[in-house]
């Protein structure tokens, strides 16, 4: 810690590696500059949007791909909170403090050194401790190698080898029921629930036994740990995470059009299970960075991420009410038939999105018949309040 306090906003220079090797030099000088090495090669590139060449990068604001990087939300404060007596963290100290410690390829290193990472926890114990101190514990242990955004408050949190041998795992990230959004984590495990009962791509999860908190696997790691690049939507349509609500889902298709052409059919139809996720299940919350593309290296095939961050919003009357993006031109929650006119303009086949349709409306019904019977989902209305929710839509 004494380490880290040392460089507190004395950081002016990162070295910004790959898996397949160091890519160049992210510098803060009047304004962010980035610059590739003069030999990195095309397996290298930090971005989908920011390709190999010797001509720098400039910016007044840190670029999409590391700004993605940067903890944001709920550990944004909590970082903050703890250094508040040094003053505001800057970007760069932000983005050495997450290190390697974040969704997707990039690691970030002073000369480099990359901050070092605490030692882990058991899967059983995040499972079945009772989470009331386990989630601040987390926090106060892996709030600063945490790079990851969102208001709920989470962690990415590493695992002790050989608790998990029967899962390719070495970092899971864990989710807490704050005091604004009660029953969030059951909610998100309901949701997640209908997506892989649906037959959708979903990483592992698993809902704590007090129901307080929601565990998932990384998406972004293949089985031996190896790092998969990932840019959410915001960062390949050239928004800032402050612009995460603007735009459209026929925009977000487009972007899937240009970065999967070799497979985009494929892609597009599971964008299409996304978004109607979304919208049956009363998911107010679908923006740009919950979505996104992961791939080996940029000059590899690309693919849309895994379904994450799927919560029935409407159950929550301090929350609008509407799609986080528009939808035919507007954000209200469309009618069956809007979404169908979606999937075809997607390139879908009408009997193809009526499946999928199908498919979340009968999946619904089966994880709620299966959760009714869970204890973790008897002391409260949760279940009857996302029920009422989703029909009424």
């Amino acid at each position: 810690m004494t380490e880290l306090l040392d460089l507190f906003n004395q950081i002016r220079r990162l070295d910004i590696i790959t898996p397949q090797g160091q890519a160049g030099v992210l510098a803060k000088e009047s304004h962010f500059v980035f610059n590739y090495h003069q030999s990195a090669a095309a397996d290298r590139a930090v971005s989908l949007v920011l390709p190999i060449r010797q001509q720098s990068y400039y910016s007044g604001e840190l670029m999409g791909v590391f700004a993605m990087n940067r903890p944001e939300g709920y550990l944004r404060y909590i970082i903050e909170e703890r250094l508040k007596r040094l003053g505001a963290p800057s970007d760069m100290f932000l983005l050495y403090l997450a290190g390697s410690h974040q969704i997707g390829r990039l690691s970030y290193a002073l000369q480099g050194k990359i901050a070092a990472k605490a030692t882990g926890e058991s899967l059983d114990t995040l499972l079945r401790t009772s989470s009331a101190g386990l989630f601040d514990y987390l926090i106060d242990k892996y709030a600063l190698t945490s790079g990851i955004s969102g208001i709920q408050p989470k962690a990415l949190v590493p695992l002790l080898p050989q608790t998990h041998s029967s899962l390719p795992l070495e970092t899971v990230i864990v989710k807490a029921e704050g005091a604004d959004y009660l029953g969030i984590a059951r909610n998100e495990y309901l949701c997640l629930s209908v997506a892989k009962e649906a037959g959708f791509n979903v990483p592992n999860f698993w809902l704590s036994e007090d129901g307080l908190l929601l565990v998932m696997s990384r998406f972004d790691r293949k089985a031996d740990g190896t790092a998969l690049g990932f840019e959410d939507m915001a960062v390949l349509t050239g928004r800032s995470t402050a612009q995460k609500y603007q735009g459209s889902y026929d925009m977000i298709a487009k972007a899937v059009s240009v970065f999967t052409a070799e497979n985009s059919a494929i892609e597009l139809q599971r964008l299409f299970e996304r978004v109607a996720l979304s919208c049956k299940l009363g998911d107010g919350d679908a923006h740009l960075k919950n979505f996104g593309l992961l791939y080996e290296n940029p000059a590899e095939v690309r693919c849309l991420a895994p379904i994450y961050d799927v919560v029935c919003t409407n159950i929550y009357p301090q929350l609008d009410g509407q799609l986080a993006l528009k939808l035919n031109k507007h954000k209200k929650f469309p009618t069956h038939q809007a979404l169908i006119e979606y999937g075809l303009r997607l390139g879908l086949e009408r009997e193809v999105a009526q499946n999928v349709l199908q498919r979340i409306d009968a999946a619904f019904e089966v994880v709620c018949q299966r959760l009714v019977e869970d204890i973790r989902y008897r002391d409260d209305d949760l279940m009857i309040r996302i029920k009422n929710a989703v029909h009424q839509l």
